[in-house]
């Protein structure tokens, strides 16, 4: 069973950002398994490893921000060192803001920003599924298919690969 999430990639990936601002602790992970979950209650949820740093920080303050940017190069830092090794905003010079509803870290020059209050947590394998109710979200350019200029939200193929869609939208035809 080796490798078999391949076949659902390439896939959106986002940088979670875990902690909390006014107390100092801050911490961003890349992620590629994540979706969103229900409308009703506003919710997304997302994988991450029961040994990570920002598991840690989920669990202590139970909230959680979704930061969605184009900067691969962030991307790839970020997702490759751990916040216990590194404080990542400062060696990365993460320019951040706290959340307007709760005390998250935000990328602000980001595409978009979720602001998630945890509401559930699955704990499946290695990893703890999060569940978290979407408190505050802010998008750049967006409309009523998303972002207008979706090209920009990059995708990650696996490992260091990261693909970016085509400029161009696809309708199907209505059915006979």
């Amino acid at each position: 069973m080796d490798k078999f999430y391949r076949t659902l990639h390439p896939r959106p990936v986002v940088l979670i950002g875990s902690g909390n601002v006014k107390a100092g602790e801050i911490n961003f992970m890349a992620c590629s398994w994540i979706t969103p979950i229900a409308e009703d209650v506003p919710s997304v949820g997302f994988a991450c490893d029961k040994e990570h740093y920002t598991r840690e920080l989920i669990h202590k303050y139970r909230q959680f921000s979704v930061n969605i940017t184009e900067d691969i190069e962030l991307i790839w830092k970020v997702g490759t060192v751990s916040g216990r090794e590194l404080n990542k905003v400062e060696a990365y010079d993460i320019k951040i803001e706290v959340g307007k509803a709760l005390d998250v870290p935000l990328i602000p020059q980001a595409l978009a920003n979720l602001e998630c209050k945890v509401i559930e947590e699955v704990e499946v394998g290695e990893v703890i599924f999060y569940i978290g109710e979407v408190k505050h979200w802010r998008a750049q350019d967006f409309d009523d298919y998303g972002y207008k200029e979706f090209w920009r939200v990059p995708l990650h193929k696996g490992g260091k690969a990261f693909v970016f869609p085509a400029k161009k939208l696809y309708f199907p035809a209505k059915p006979k």
